[in-house]
């Protein structure tokens, strides 16, 4: 009886420095944290799921931080990485706390004795409840705005009478209608756009000349220089017209006289007609030299003369 109890308290005693790290080979690291939430020297510390280490003592640094001294197993020592972070836990539902140790992404080497790890931000159950009951007063103002619109829709009879409307609905089915058309007018223009587009680009017309061929729009740029030069000399002509026409009109000039002067120009028809006078009075006197014999013989020579150089002239 007394060695079967001997026997039960050594394995007991190994359990127990098992548990502890007591007789295995162990390293210590640190883990710095804000708050325990009841850790207690002994809980286990978890990696991957693996308990890799146990919580040797802890104590506070400062007002807000306290440092936690663990012992690890050395095996794992290759799997822990520096860029680790932890967190307290609790062994599922109501068990003990533990100390999760994360790992994290990218390279960094293996943790080494005496390293320290740091708090990995999680979100409390402080903070949960916190944003639950923002999240459930606006939902209650959400509730209370749907409420008063429904009352409002209840209440308004001229929206019922919209959607009630027939001829609204039907009119409505023709604006649809007319914007589909249009649409469908506007894929068409702009279908037939790309074409001509394409068109211009192949073809050798005097469209795709015109934007392609320097030399051709060299000749269309001094065309229309020349047409600005022609008309600018029109309107100088206009203008020396115009002044022309205004100097006539005052008078100014042997025209301006003439066309002002109503004396001047009532003397001068005088004259014209004096000498259309004249010159018909002469014509008679000659038709009656033609008649006297004096002058008969030589009218007469002049006759045959002009005769014979119309004869001559028609044989040629």
């Amino acid at each position: 009886m007394v060695i079967a109890s001997l026997l039960f308290l050594v394995f007991s005693l190994y359990m127990i420095g098992k548990n502890q790290n007591i007789f295995g080979s162990s390293f210590e690291i640190f883990a710095q944290i804000d708050n325990v939430n009841g850790l207690v020297p002994g809980n286990n510390v978890r990696f991957q799921g693996l308990d890799v280490g146990t919580v040797r003592s802890m104590a506070m640094q400062d007002e807000s931080r306290i440092v936690i001294k663990m012992l690890i197993n050395k095996s794992m020592q290759s799997f822990i990485k520096k860029n680790a972070l932890v967190s307290i836990n609790t062994d599922g539902l109501m068990g003990n706390k533990i100390v999760q140790i994360h790992p994290q992404p990218g390279d960094a080497a293996s943790i080494e004795v005496g390293d320290t790890l740091f708090p990995i931000k999680k979100v409390g159950t402080d903070e949960i409840l916190e944003k639950l009951s923002a999240s459930g007063d606006y939902l209650e103002l959400t509730l209370i705005n749907l409420s008063e619109i429904t009352e409002k829709l209840n209440n308004s009879e001229a929206i019922w009478k919209i959607l009630s409307d027939a001829e609204l609905t039907l009119d409505l089915k023709a604006s649809v209608k007319e914007l589909l058309t249009a649409g469908q007018h506007a894929s068409a223009m702009a279908k037939a756009g790309r074409e001509m587009i394409v068109e211009f680009g192949q073809s050798d017309g005097i469209v795709n000349k015109l934007f392609t061929d320097s030399l051709m729009s060299q000749n269309l740029e001094q065309s229309v220089s020349q047409l600005q030069k022609i008309s600018a000399d029109a309107a100088d002509v206009m203008g020396s017209m115009k002044n022309l026409i205004q100097n006539i009109e005052k008078g100014e000039g042997a025209a301006g006289l003439i066309l002002a002067d109503t004396s001047f120009r009532g003397q001068l028809v005088q004259t014209m007609e004096n000498v259309e006078q004249s010159t018909y009075r002469l014509n008679q006197n000659m038709e009656a030299l033609k008649s006297n014999f004096l002058f008969r013989k030589f009218y007469r020579d002049q006759e045959k003369a002009k005769k014979k150089a119309e004869n001559e002239a028609q044989i040629k």
